[in-house]
Protein backbone atom coordinates (compact mmCIF):
# COMPACT_ATOMS: atom_id res chain seq x y z
CA UNK A 1 0.00 0.00 0.00
CA UNK A 2 1.16 3.66 -0.97
CA UNK A 3 1.08 5.47 2.27
CA UNK A 4 3.19 8.83 2.17
CA UNK A 5 1.74 9.77 6.08
CA UNK A 6 3.42 7.94 9.06
CA UNK A 7 1.19 6.90 12.27
CA UNK A 8 2.87 10.59 13.83
CA UNK A 9 1.66 12.84 10.94
CA UNK A 10 -1.64 10.52 11.07
CA UNK A 11 -1.62 11.40 14.50
CA UNK A 12 -0.99 15.16 14.82
CA UNK A 13 -3.30 15.75 11.56
CA UNK A 14 -6.30 14.22 14.18
CA UNK A 15 -4.86 16.17 17.13
CA UNK A 16 -4.68 19.34 15.10
CA UNK A 17 -8.24 18.89 13.85
CA UNK A 18 -10.07 18.64 17.11
CA UNK A 19 -7.87 21.49 17.99
CA UNK A 20 -9.37 23.65 15.44
CA UNK A 21 -13.39 22.34 15.57
CA UNK A 22 -12.35 23.45 19.57
CA UNK A 23 -10.47 27.19 19.50
CA UNK A 24 -11.83 28.14 15.69
CA UNK A 25 -15.42 26.58 16.16
CA UNK A 26 -17.37 26.19 12.84
CA UNK A 27 -19.73 28.67 11.65
CA UNK A 28 -23.16 27.18 11.15
CA UNK A 29 -26.61 28.72 9.48
CA UNK A 30 -29.10 25.63 10.00
CA UNK A 31 -31.56 26.10 13.15
CA UNK A 32 -31.69 22.79 13.62
CA UNK A 33 -28.03 22.04 13.07
CA UNK A 34 -27.50 24.13 16.24
CA UNK A 35 -30.24 23.33 18.19
CA UNK A 36 -28.67 19.63 17.46
CA UNK A 37 -24.87 21.09 18.92
CA UNK A 38 -26.48 23.11 21.66
CA UNK A 39 -28.10 19.94 23.21
CA UNK A 40 -24.90 17.77 23.07
CA UNK A 41 -22.86 20.44 24.86
CA UNK A 42 -21.44 22.24 22.47
CA UNK A 43 -20.25 25.87 22.83
CA UNK A 44 -22.67 28.22 20.21
CA UNK A 45 -21.66 31.88 20.20
CA UNK A 46 -23.78 34.09 18.53
CA UNK A 47 -21.36 37.21 17.28
CA UNK A 48 -21.40 39.43 14.17
CA UNK A 49 -24.67 38.28 12.75
CA UNK A 50 -23.41 34.28 12.41
CA UNK A 51 -23.46 31.73 14.63
CA UNK A 52 -20.37 29.58 15.78
CA UNK A 53 -20.39 26.33 16.45
CA UNK A 54 -17.13 24.83 19.45
CA UNK A 55 -17.08 21.16 19.14
CA UNK A 56 -15.11 19.72 21.85
CA UNK A 57 -12.39 16.25 21.59
CA UNK A 58 -15.20 14.21 23.41
CA UNK A 59 -18.26 14.86 21.07
CA UNK A 60 -16.20 13.78 18.43
CA UNK A 61 -14.99 10.81 20.63
CA UNK A 62 -18.31 9.73 21.11
CA UNK A 63 -19.71 10.52 17.55
CA UNK A 64 -16.37 7.91 16.18
CA UNK A 65 -18.24 5.15 18.78
CA UNK A 66 -21.42 4.99 16.69
CA UNK A 67 -20.57 5.94 13.45
CA UNK A 68 -20.69 2.35 11.50
CA UNK A 69 -17.48 0.89 10.13
CA UNK A 70 -19.27 -0.23 6.83
CA UNK A 71 -22.69 -0.13 5.44
CA UNK A 72 -24.04 -2.30 1.73
CA UNK A 73 -26.67 -0.48 -0.98
CA UNK A 74 -28.12 -3.23 -3.11
CA UNK A 75 -28.85 -2.84 -6.65
CA UNK A 76 -32.31 -3.92 -8.28
CA UNK A 77 -30.25 -6.58 -9.70
CA UNK A 78 -28.87 -8.50 -5.93
CA UNK A 79 -25.27 -9.31 -7.63
CA UNK A 80 -24.67 -5.50 -8.10
CA UNK A 81 -24.92 -5.26 -4.24
CA UNK A 82 -22.00 -3.66 -2.66
CA UNK A 83 -20.32 -2.93 0.38
CA UNK A 84 -18.21 -0.24 1.23
CA UNK A 85 -15.92 -0.92 4.03
CA UNK A 86 -11.93 -1.04 4.70
CA UNK A 87 -9.83 -3.78 3.66
CA UNK A 88 -11.34 -4.17 0.12
CA UNK A 89 -10.30 -3.74 -3.17
CA UNK A 90 -11.20 -0.12 -4.16
CA UNK A 91 -15.06 0.42 -5.88
CA UNK A 92 -14.83 2.67 -8.28
CA UNK A 93 -17.93 5.27 -10.18
CA UNK A 94 -18.24 8.67 -11.03
CA UNK A 95 -19.45 12.22 -9.01
CA UNK A 96 -19.66 15.64 -10.33
CA UNK A 97 -22.28 17.03 -12.69
CA UNK A 98 -20.67 18.56 -15.61
CA UNK A 99 -23.51 20.86 -17.93
CA UNK A 100 -22.27 20.24 -21.15
CA UNK A 101 -21.90 16.91 -23.13
CA UNK A 102 -19.75 16.07 -26.01
CA UNK A 103 -22.46 14.86 -28.66
CA UNK A 104 -21.71 10.98 -29.70
CA UNK A 105 -22.66 11.88 -32.99
CA UNK A 106 -21.30 14.77 -34.32
CA UNK A 107 -18.40 15.06 -31.51
CA UNK A 108 -19.18 18.33 -30.49
CA UNK A 109 -19.64 20.30 -27.03
CA UNK A 110 -23.61 21.26 -25.96
CA UNK A 111 -25.71 21.33 -22.98
CA UNK A 112 -27.20 18.11 -21.86
CA UNK A 113 -30.55 17.22 -21.85
CA UNK A 114 -32.84 14.68 -19.68
CA UNK A 115 -32.41 12.29 -22.72
CA UNK A 116 -28.45 12.70 -22.15
CA UNK A 117 -28.61 11.80 -18.62
CA UNK A 118 -30.94 8.76 -19.39
CA UNK A 119 -28.44 7.22 -22.06
CA UNK A 120 -25.20 7.89 -19.74
CA UNK A 121 -27.20 6.19 -16.82
CA UNK A 122 -27.80 3.38 -19.34
CA UNK A 123 -24.22 3.38 -20.38
CA UNK A 124 -22.46 3.37 -16.81
CA UNK A 125 -24.93 0.07 -15.45
CA UNK A 126 -23.82 -1.52 -18.98
CA UNK A 127 -19.86 -0.97 -18.26
CA UNK A 128 -18.27 -3.68 -16.44
CA UNK A 129 -15.85 -1.58 -14.64
CA UNK A 130 -18.39 0.93 -12.64
CA UNK A 131 -19.79 -0.56 -9.00
CA UNK A 132 -22.20 3.06 -7.72
CA UNK A 133 -23.20 5.48 -9.65
CA UNK A 134 -23.58 9.22 -8.84
CA UNK A 135 -26.18 11.60 -11.03
CA UNK A 136 -23.60 11.61 -14.21
CA UNK A 137 -24.92 15.33 -15.28
CA UNK A 138 -26.57 18.46 -15.23
CA UNK A 139 -29.46 18.78 -17.70
CA UNK A 140 -31.63 21.55 -19.18
CA UNK A 141 -35.16 21.57 -20.36
CA UNK A 142 -37.09 20.13 -16.79
CA UNK A 143 -38.83 22.92 -14.65
CA UNK A 144 -36.41 23.33 -11.87
CA UNK A 145 -39.43 22.13 -9.75
CA UNK A 146 -39.40 18.56 -11.32
CA UNK A 147 -35.65 18.05 -12.14
CA UNK A 148 -34.76 16.19 -8.55
CA UNK A 149 -36.93 14.28 -8.44
CA UNK A 150 -37.07 13.48 -12.21
CA UNK A 151 -33.39 12.77 -11.88
CA UNK A 152 -34.05 10.45 -9.01
CA UNK A 153 -36.88 8.38 -11.42
CA UNK A 154 -34.58 8.18 -13.77
CA UNK A 155 -32.11 6.99 -11.87
CA UNK A 156 -33.69 4.15 -10.60
CA UNK A 157 -35.72 3.31 -13.54
CA UNK A 158 -32.02 2.57 -15.82
CA UNK A 159 -29.56 1.08 -13.54
CA UNK A 160 -29.78 -2.04 -11.62
CA UNK A 161 -26.78 -1.03 -10.06
CA UNK A 162 -26.84 0.97 -6.12
CA UNK A 163 -26.54 4.77 -6.66
CA UNK A 164 -26.06 7.86 -4.96
CA UNK A 165 -28.09 11.17 -5.48
CA UNK A 166 -27.92 14.56 -3.99
CA UNK A 167 -30.46 17.73 -4.38
CA UNK A 168 -30.60 21.14 -5.47
CA UNK A 169 -33.88 22.48 -3.90
CA UNK A 170 -35.95 21.70 -0.79
CA UNK A 171 -38.84 20.82 -2.70
CA UNK A 172 -37.34 18.06 -4.67
CA UNK A 173 -35.56 16.82 -1.91
CA UNK A 174 -38.74 16.15 0.12
CA UNK A 175 -40.25 14.29 -3.21
CA UNK A 176 -37.10 12.35 -3.33
CA UNK A 177 -36.97 11.42 0.11
CA UNK A 178 -40.75 10.48 -0.12
CA UNK A 179 -40.09 8.27 -3.08
CA UNK A 180 -36.78 6.91 -1.82
CA UNK A 181 -38.99 5.74 0.95
CA UNK A 182 -41.79 4.11 -0.84
CA UNK A 183 -39.44 2.12 -3.51
CA UNK A 184 -36.95 1.14 -0.63
CA UNK A 185 -40.26 -1.32 0.79
CA UNK A 186 -42.52 -1.81 -2.76
CA UNK A 187 -38.74 -2.69 -4.84
CA UNK A 188 -36.12 -3.45 -2.63
CA UNK A 189 -37.82 -5.45 0.11
CA UNK A 190 -36.58 -2.70 2.61
CA UNK A 191 -33.20 -3.03 1.64
CA UNK A 192 -31.16 0.06 1.34
CA UNK A 193 -30.37 0.94 -1.77
CA UNK A 194 -28.96 4.33 -2.67
CA UNK A 195 -26.20 6.48 -0.19
CA UNK A 196 -27.05 10.73 -0.05
CA UNK A 197 -24.65 12.73 -1.13
CA UNK A 198 -24.27 16.18 -0.24
CA UNK A 199 -22.15 19.48 -0.06
CA UNK A 200 -22.51 21.12 3.40
CA UNK A 201 -19.71 22.81 4.04
CA UNK A 202 -18.34 26.05 2.36
CA UNK A 203 -14.96 25.78 3.02
CA UNK A 204 -13.74 26.97 5.37
CA UNK A 205 -15.84 25.78 8.39
CA UNK A 206 -19.29 26.90 7.05
CA UNK A 207 -21.88 24.65 7.34
CA UNK A 208 -24.79 26.09 4.41
CA UNK A 209 -28.48 26.24 5.23
CA UNK A 210 -30.03 24.31 2.83
CA UNK A 211 -27.54 21.34 2.50
CA UNK A 212 -27.18 21.00 6.04
CA UNK A 213 -31.21 20.70 6.44
CA UNK A 214 -31.25 17.87 3.61
CA UNK A 215 -28.48 16.22 5.42
CA UNK A 216 -30.15 16.03 8.30
CA UNK A 217 -33.57 14.98 6.92
CA UNK A 218 -31.32 12.08 5.11
CA UNK A 219 -29.94 11.02 8.82
CA UNK A 220 -33.33 10.77 10.13
CA UNK A 221 -34.35 8.15 7.42
CA UNK A 222 -31.58 6.58 7.95
CA UNK A 223 -30.14 6.90 4.48
CA UNK A 224 -26.11 6.45 4.39
CA UNK A 225 -24.68 10.06 3.66
CA UNK A 226 -22.14 10.94 1.72
CA UNK A 227 -21.11 14.58 2.38
CA UNK A 228 -18.06 15.52 0.89
CA UNK A 229 -15.30 18.41 1.07
CA UNK A 230 -14.24 20.66 -1.15
CA UNK A 231 -11.09 22.79 -0.23
CA UNK A 232 -9.00 24.45 -2.61
CA UNK A 233 -5.01 24.80 -1.73
CA UNK A 234 -4.56 28.38 -1.26
CA UNK A 235 -7.71 29.77 -1.81
CA UNK A 236 -10.61 28.14 0.51
CA UNK A 237 -7.80 26.07 2.42
CA UNK A 238 -3.63 27.19 3.08
CA UNK A 239 -1.47 26.51 0.46
CA UNK A 240 -0.22 23.63 2.11
CA UNK A 241 -0.88 19.63 1.36
CA UNK A 242 -0.96 18.69 5.33
CA UNK A 243 -2.95 21.57 6.77
CA UNK A 244 -5.22 20.96 3.37
CA UNK A 245 -5.61 17.06 4.73
CA UNK A 246 -6.15 18.85 8.24
CA UNK A 247 -9.09 21.05 7.40
CA UNK A 248 -10.76 18.45 5.23
CA UNK A 249 -10.62 16.18 8.00
CA UNK A 250 -11.53 18.70 10.50
CA UNK A 251 -14.41 19.36 8.02
CA UNK A 252 -15.36 15.48 8.08
CA UNK A 253 -15.47 14.62 11.64
CA UNK A 254 -17.68 17.91 12.48
CA UNK A 255 -20.29 15.96 9.70
CA UNK A 256 -20.19 12.74 11.78
CA UNK A 257 -20.64 14.57 15.15
CA UNK A 258 -24.01 15.93 13.42
CA UNK A 259 -24.70 12.39 11.83
CA UNK A 260 -24.58 11.08 14.84
CA UNK A 261 -26.28 13.34 16.89
CA UNK A 262 -29.44 12.98 14.28
CA UNK A 263 -29.41 9.96 14.42
CA UNK A 264 -26.69 7.43 16.01
CA UNK A 265 -25.91 4.20 13.75
CA UNK A 266 -26.71 5.97 10.35
CA UNK A 267 -24.29 4.92 8.29
CA UNK A 268 -20.97 7.56 6.47
CA UNK A 269 -18.87 7.92 3.82
CA UNK A 270 -16.28 10.15 4.74
CA UNK A 271 -15.71 11.66 1.65
CA UNK A 272 -12.95 14.55 0.35
CA UNK A 273 -12.98 16.40 -3.40
CA UNK A 274 -10.57 18.61 -2.78
CA UNK A 275 -9.60 21.67 -6.14
CA UNK A 276 -5.59 22.45 -6.70
CA UNK A 277 -4.97 25.99 -7.62
CA UNK A 278 -3.39 27.39 -10.63
CA UNK A 279 -1.60 29.72 -8.95
CA UNK A 280 -1.00 31.82 -12.44
CA UNK A 281 -4.41 32.10 -13.50
CA UNK A 282 -6.16 31.39 -10.27
CA UNK A 283 -8.04 28.70 -12.04
CA UNK A 284 -9.07 25.71 -9.39
CA UNK A 285 -7.47 22.17 -10.99
CA UNK A 286 -8.98 19.25 -10.78
CA UNK A 287 -5.89 17.47 -12.46
CA UNK A 288 -2.26 18.44 -10.11
CA UNK A 289 -0.02 16.20 -8.63
CA UNK A 290 -0.65 17.53 -5.78
CA UNK A 291 -4.99 16.23 -5.67
CA UNK A 292 -3.95 12.24 -5.73
CA UNK A 293 -1.88 13.03 -2.40
CA UNK A 294 -4.55 15.22 -0.89
CA UNK A 295 -7.26 11.96 -1.70
CA UNK A 296 -4.61 9.85 0.07
CA UNK A 297 -4.56 11.80 3.03
CA UNK A 298 -7.91 11.84 3.06
CA UNK A 299 -8.23 7.99 2.90
CA UNK A 300 -5.59 7.63 4.95
CA UNK A 301 -7.12 9.98 8.13
CA UNK A 302 -10.98 7.42 7.61
CA UNK A 303 -8.74 4.80 7.92
CA UNK A 304 -7.48 5.95 10.87
CA UNK A 305 -11.14 6.29 12.21
CA UNK A 306 -11.83 2.19 10.81
CA UNK A 307 -14.27 4.63 8.12
CA UNK A 308 -15.12 3.31 4.47
CA UNK A 309 -14.11 6.59 2.25
CA UNK A 310 -15.24 8.49 -0.95
CA UNK A 311 -11.88 9.64 -2.89
CA UNK A 312 -11.12 11.10 -5.81
CA UNK A 313 -9.02 10.31 -8.69
CA UNK A 314 -8.64 10.48 -12.84
CA UNK A 315 -9.89 14.50 -13.36
CA UNK A 316 -8.26 16.22 -16.63
CA UNK A 317 -8.42 19.66 -17.63
CA UNK A 318 -8.10 18.70 -21.34
CA UNK A 319 -11.12 19.57 -23.28
CA UNK A 320 -11.06 16.51 -25.30
CA UNK A 321 -10.38 13.05 -24.25
CA UNK A 322 -6.94 13.32 -25.94
CA UNK A 323 -3.22 12.18 -24.49
CA UNK A 324 -3.59 14.64 -22.02
CA UNK A 325 -6.96 13.26 -21.11
CA UNK A 326 -5.41 9.79 -20.94
CA UNK A 327 -2.24 10.62 -18.73
CA UNK A 328 -3.95 13.01 -16.38
CA UNK A 329 -6.31 9.79 -15.00
CA UNK A 330 -3.47 7.12 -15.45
CA UNK A 331 -1.11 9.19 -13.08
CA UNK A 332 -3.59 9.89 -10.17
CA UNK A 333 -6.38 6.76 -10.36
CA UNK A 334 -3.03 4.15 -9.23
CA UNK A 335 -1.78 5.82 -6.26
CA UNK A 336 -4.99 6.41 -4.76
CA UNK A 337 -6.51 3.07 -5.89
CA UNK A 338 -2.85 1.36 -3.96
CA UNK A 339 -3.78 3.60 -0.89
CA UNK A 340 -6.43 1.53 0.52
CA UNK A 341 -9.54 3.97 -0.69
CA UNK A 342 -13.10 2.29 -0.48
CA UNK A 343 -14.81 4.50 -3.55
CA UNK A 344 -13.01 6.26 -6.08
CA UNK A 345 -14.39 8.17 -8.01
CA UNK A 346 -12.68 7.71 -10.97
CA UNK A 347 -15.08 6.73 -14.02
CA UNK A 348 -16.84 9.81 -14.81
CA UNK A 349 -15.79 10.61 -18.47
CA UNK A 350 -15.07 14.11 -17.17
CA UNK A 351 -13.47 16.99 -19.35
CA UNK A 352 -12.12 20.45 -18.52
CA UNK A 353 -12.03 20.29 -15.03
CA UNK A 354 -15.60 18.49 -14.80
CA UNK A 355 -17.35 21.39 -17.25
CA UNK A 356 -18.07 18.68 -19.50
CA UNK A 357 -18.25 14.89 -20.11
CA UNK A 358 -17.27 12.91 -22.91
CA UNK A 359 -19.12 9.38 -23.19
CA UNK A 360 -16.26 8.34 -25.40
CA UNK A 361 -13.64 8.77 -22.17
CA UNK A 362 -16.62 6.99 -19.73
CA UNK A 363 -15.83 3.62 -21.81
CA UNK A 364 -11.83 4.61 -21.78
CA UNK A 365 -11.78 5.19 -18.16
CA UNK A 366 -13.88 2.05 -17.76
CA UNK A 367 -10.93 -0.03 -19.60
CA UNK A 368 -8.84 1.72 -17.24
CA UNK A 369 -10.23 0.85 -14.34
CA UNK A 370 -10.73 -2.46 -15.73
CA UNK A 371 -6.98 -2.85 -15.88
CA UNK A 372 -6.66 -1.32 -12.39
CA UNK A 373 -9.15 -3.84 -10.81
CA UNK A 374 -7.28 -6.48 -12.26
CA UNK A 375 -3.74 -5.07 -10.90
CA UNK A 376 -5.38 -4.99 -7.20
CA UNK A 377 -6.07 -8.74 -7.37
CA UNK A 378 -4.69 -10.86 -5.28
CA UNK A 379 -2.18 -13.24 -6.90
CA UNK A 380 -3.29 -16.39 -6.36
CA UNK A 381 -0.58 -19.47 -4.97
CA UNK A 382 -2.69 -22.52 -4.85
CA UNK A 383 -2.18 -23.65 -8.52
CA UNK A 384 0.06 -27.04 -8.17
CA UNK A 385 -1.24 -28.37 -11.53
CA UNK A 386 0.61 -25.11 -13.09
CA UNK A 387 3.90 -26.21 -11.00
CA UNK A 388 3.45 -30.37 -12.10
CA UNK A 389 2.82 -29.15 -15.93
CA UNK A 390 6.47 -26.91 -15.86
CA UNK A 391 8.09 -30.24 -14.93
CA UNK A 392 6.01 -32.03 -17.53
CA UNK A 393 7.12 -29.90 -20.38
CA UNK A 394 10.63 -29.00 -18.97
CA UNK A 395 13.28 -26.95 -20.80
CA UNK A 396 12.77 -25.28 -24.23
CA UNK A 397 8.88 -26.70 -24.11
CA UNK A 398 5.69 -24.80 -25.26
CA UNK A 399 2.59 -24.12 -22.72
CA UNK A 400 -0.06 -22.89 -25.59
CA UNK A 401 -1.53 -25.97 -26.69
CA UNK A 402 -1.69 -27.79 -23.13
CA UNK A 403 -5.31 -27.94 -22.04
CA UNK A 404 -4.04 -26.11 -18.91
CA UNK A 405 -3.85 -22.96 -21.02
CA UNK A 406 -7.15 -23.12 -22.59
CA UNK A 407 -8.60 -24.02 -19.28
CA UNK A 408 -7.17 -20.41 -17.91
CA UNK A 409 -6.68 -18.52 -20.95
CA UNK A 410 -9.89 -16.61 -20.11
CA UNK A 411 -8.78 -15.29 -16.53
CA UNK A 412 -6.58 -12.96 -18.43
CA UNK A 413 -7.58 -9.29 -19.51
CA UNK A 414 -8.28 -8.91 -22.92
CA UNK A 415 -8.74 -5.36 -23.81
CA UNK A 416 -11.87 -3.81 -25.61
CA UNK A 417 -10.30 -0.76 -26.76
CA UNK A 418 -6.93 0.17 -26.98
CA UNK A 419 -5.62 -1.68 -30.07
CA UNK A 420 -3.10 -4.65 -30.14
CA UNK A 421 -2.96 -5.59 -33.29
CA UNK A 422 0.01 -6.14 -35.55
CA UNK A 423 1.09 -2.88 -37.70
CA UNK A 424 -0.24 -4.54 -41.01
CA UNK A 425 -3.28 -5.41 -39.71
CA UNK A 426 -4.23 -1.97 -37.91
CA UNK A 427 -3.17 -0.64 -41.39
CA UNK A 428 -5.79 -3.22 -43.34
CA UNK A 429 -8.39 -1.85 -40.48
CA UNK A 430 -8.44 1.29 -41.40
CA UNK A 431 -5.82 2.48 -38.40
CA UNK A 432 -8.63 2.34 -35.62
CA UNK A 433 -7.23 4.58 -32.43
CA UNK A 434 -8.93 4.66 -28.78
CA UNK A 435 -11.27 7.15 -29.45
CA UNK A 436 -12.97 5.39 -32.12
CA UNK A 437 -13.07 2.29 -30.90
CA UNK A 438 -14.55 3.48 -27.45
CA UNK A 439 -17.05 5.58 -29.82
CA UNK A 440 -17.78 2.52 -31.06
CA UNK A 441 -18.45 0.71 -28.03
CA UNK A 442 -20.87 3.81 -26.21
CA UNK A 443 -23.22 3.16 -28.86
CA UNK A 444 -22.82 -0.52 -28.51
CA UNK A 445 -23.54 -0.59 -25.07
CA UNK A 446 -25.85 2.15 -25.31
CA UNK A 447 -28.20 0.03 -28.47
CA UNK A 448 -27.93 -3.29 -26.61
CA UNK A 449 -27.64 -2.93 -22.57
CA UNK A 450 -30.96 -3.59 -21.73
CA UNK A 451 -32.00 -2.76 -17.72
CA UNK A 452 -35.28 -4.40 -16.83
CA UNK A 453 -37.73 -1.44 -16.22
CA UNK A 454 -39.40 -0.35 -12.54
CA UNK A 455 -42.49 -2.76 -12.60
CA UNK A 456 -45.40 -1.16 -15.18
CA UNK A 457 -47.78 -0.90 -12.38
CA UNK A 458 -45.21 0.97 -9.68
CA UNK A 459 -44.01 3.35 -12.55
CA UNK A 460 -47.70 4.11 -12.68
CA UNK A 461 -48.31 4.48 -9.01
CA UNK A 462 -45.02 6.75 -9.27
CA UNK A 463 -46.59 8.88 -11.89
CA UNK A 464 -50.14 8.97 -10.13
CA UNK A 465 -48.40 10.24 -6.57
CA UNK A 466 -45.67 12.36 -8.15
CA UNK A 467 -46.91 13.99 -11.15
CA UNK A 468 -44.08 16.86 -11.58
CA UNK A 469 -41.95 13.75 -13.09
CA UNK A 470 -40.69 14.16 -16.42
CA UNK A 471 -41.06 10.63 -17.33
CA UNK A 472 -40.16 10.65 -20.92
CA UNK A 473 -37.06 12.56 -22.17
CA UNK A 474 -37.84 15.08 -25.28
CA UNK A 475 -35.76 15.53 -27.90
Amino acid sequence: MFKPLGRSDVEKIHKDSLDILETAGVEVKNSKAIAHFKNAGARVVEENNRVLVYISPEMVENALKTVPVSFTLHGRNEKKTVTFERGNPPLYGGSGVPINIHDLDTGKRREAKLKDLITLVKLLDGLSGTDYITTPCTYNGVPEEAEDITTFFHMVNHTSKPFGIDMNTDYGYRDVMSLAEMLKEKVFGGKTFMAFGSCPVICPLKLDDLPVEHFIEAARAGFPLAPISMTQFGVTSPASVSATITLMNAEMLCMIVLSQLVKPGVAFLYGTIPGATNFSTGEMLTAAPELPLLNIGGTQMAEYYNLPNWATAGRTESKQPDIQAGYEHAYSVPFVAMSGATYISAIGGFLESVCSLSMEKFVIDNEAIEMMKKVMTAIPMDDTESIELIKSIGPGGNFLGEVHTVKHMRDFFIPKIGDTSYFTEWVDNHQPIALKNANKKAKEVIASHETPALPEYIIKEISHSFPKIVIDAIE
